[in-house]
């Protein structure tokens, strides 16, 4: 566990209107104290618990957000909690659907965690999070409409108009991810569907385009190409960073991949 106190524990130089904010990813969860100007207090970042299912989940929130709230002294100074969560969200029931890279399903982290905490809790996702950071501390504080997006082990999004966050029906139109851009569906998401972006341009699944790409070239290219060094002989084993280290050598088939892959990224 990392933790960092960036402020004075005397009572009297404590900002008024201070949150936690959790960020709550399938492999690290990191959480911070911040006041309403968007000044860091403090930050702690930990592995995800995923063995013991979606109640030790919560168990280890409970007990990173104590931990952090224990430099305030009290908690009244905690207006309440955030959770900016990856996966699909059930925004009517406060529920996390389907949480990504873990198998869990519906978690009920906002009443799980309001039970234990006493305080109120907010459920959002992390890309609409983000973007909302953007919006009132960052570089889309002067715009009515913007999109957030991240490319990471998924793809992600948030999405201002006329300056309101888009939710849509259900709170998930943010999920710029699953756009078919492939009509011909070569490609399988994790979502179970066909042609998304994210199958072709995550982190995760770059590796799976680059190997579609390469059936199209000849048995020579291939074999010139520095890519299957830096993949180790392997291309089944092959990684998003073994393309982009070739590509940065100067292979010129590693560069038309990566190529491709920014084109289907505009």
């Amino acid at each position: 566990m990392r933790l960092f106190v960036l402020f004075s524990k005397r009572r009297n130089e404590m900002p008024k209107k201070i949150a936690v904010g959790v960020d709550l990813g399938g492999t690290n969860i990191r959480m911070v104290l911040g006041d309403e100007k968007g000044r860091i207090l403090s930050r702690m970042n930990v592995r995800t618990e995923s063995r013991k299912g979606p109640e030790g989940l919560i168990q280890q929130l409970v007990r990173i957000i104590r931990s952090i709230m224990s430099n305030l002294g009290s908690d009244e100074d905690v207006l309440g909690v955030g959770v900016a969560s990856a996966g699909t969200l059930d925004a009517e029931r406060k529920m996390i659907k389907i949480f990504a890279n873990l198998p869990f399903n519906n978690i009920p982290i906002v009443e799980s965690l309001e039970e234990e905490l006493k305080m109120p809790v907010h459920l959002l996702n992390d890309c609409s999070a983000a973007a909302i950071g953007e919006k009132m501390f960052g570089a889309g504080r002067n715009v009515e409409n913007l999109v957030y997006i991240t490319i990471s082990t998924g793809i992600g999004g948030g999405v201002y108009v006329d300056g309101h966050l888009l939710f849509g029906k259900d709170g998930n139109a943010h999920e710029i991810g699953h756009m078919t851009i492939d009509m011909a569906g070569r490609l399988l998401c994790g979502c179970g569907k066909r042609g998304h972006w994210e199958a072709y341009c995550s982190g995760k699944n770059i590796p799976n385009y680059a190997r579609l790409l390469l059936q199209e070239k000849s048995s020579e290219e291939i074999e010139r190409s520095l890519l299957i060094k830096f993949s180790k002989d392997n291309f089944q084993s092959m990684t998003a960073k073994d393309l982009y280290d070739a590509a940065k050598s100067g292979d010129a088939l590693s560069k038309e991949i990566v190529d491709k892959i920014g084109e289907a990224n505009a």
